[in-house]
């Protein structure tokens, strides 16, 4: 059996974006690097030595089944690659299905050659990808997008990450990624799931919807309430306004009280909605607008004018 060379003073070469290889210097002199096909074929075309044929058809089969090739060569002189698979996780697609009909476009980055991208992003169900990508690659794509007016979400764990993460409107970084990916993105995924991003898009929009759903209901409540309570008001010194009375309320004094009891109900049955939230479907943006103004916006003016009535009904008799 044949011992292999001491790591005693070996110098380890570490993997950089610009590299995109690393590997080790022994002390008996060998160098061995490995790294992607792009980056590897540099090293022995320098001493004039041709990329095997047999080596770039193995790269090329490798990657059109979805693996990464990493080329290995020792002293500058390729002889082989070694065939990395990505795991895809179950059910990935149909989570990428839902942040599209969220209105929300998916795309992969990544440092993989074209080939290698071009299966995962198919077999994951991606909109677009973006291969042998940079770190500067990654921000330029994002500021790209930004420009255009885009709110751009993020999820990396890469230390070559870090900009992109830092430069996105929202980044997620993963739990088992690095210190630099953590350091740079808004929040830390713990379950270290690429498509965590469903539910902070669902929770950002369902506050949202939450929110424009209480103003838009609280806008027409108060309409409702004022074109309810003006003309009983005034229609003594305007009796032009007794056209616009179409409740007939008893009196100025109880249309003031009926709308004072009424605010008084309706407030606290407003406060489990904004504790709950409003339920989020991933349906567009134009039919989330059309439903709540439907429900909210008419009912917010019709519901004034039906509880005022009725209050003003019951307390009549006390004036």
């Amino acid at each position: 059996m044949t011992k292999g060379p001491s790591l005693d003073g070996a110098e380890l070469i570490k993997f950089t974006a610009e590299t995109r290889s690393s590997g080790v210097d022994l002390p008996n002199g060998h160098r061995i690097r490995k790294g992607a096909q792009d980056a590897m074929r540099k090293l022995p075309e320098r001493p004039g030595t041709p990329f095997p044929h047999e080596v770039d058809a193995e790269v090329k089969r490798i990657a059109a089944n979805g693996g990464t090739p990493l080329v290995v060569s020792e002293n500058d002189r390729v002889i082989g690659t070694i065939e990395l698979q990505d795991i895809i996780k179950p059910g990935i697609s149909e989570r990428f299905e839902r942040l599209r009909k969220m209105g929300v476009k998916t795309v992969m980055v990544t440092g993989d050659n074209p080939l290698t991208a071009k299966f995962i992003a198919e077999k994951a169900g991606v909109d677009d990808f973006i291969a042998e990508a940079t770190p500067e690659d990654k921000m330029a794509y994002i500021k790209k997008e930004q420009q255009t007016g885009r709110l751009v979400a993020m999820m990396g764990d890469g230390t070559n990450d870090a900009p992109a993460l830092a430069q996105a409107d929202v980044g997620v970084a993963m739990n088992s990624g690095t210190q630099a990916a953590k350091e740079a993105g808004n929040m830390v995924d713990l379950d270290n799931d690429p498509t965590k991003l469903i539910e902070i898009v669902e929770i950002g929009k369902q506050l949202l919807m939450t929110r424009g759903t209480l103003t838009t209901f609280s806008i027409a409540n108060d309409v409702a309430k004022y074109f309810a309570i003006v003309p009983a008001l005034f229609m003594v010194s305007i009796p032009a306004l007794g056209a616009l009375n179409i409740m007939n309320l008893y009196s100025a004094e109880s249309a003031i009280l009926s709308a004072v009891i009424f605010n008084a109900i309706i407030i606290p049955l407003l406060i489990p909605l904004a504790l709950r939230g409003v339920a989020y479907r991933p349906i567009g943006a134009s039919a989330i607008l059309r439903r709540n103004l439907l429900i909210y916006g008419l009912g917010g003016v019709i519901v004034p004018f039906i509880g005022i009535k009725l209050i003003d009904l019951a307390i009549a008799p006390f004036f």
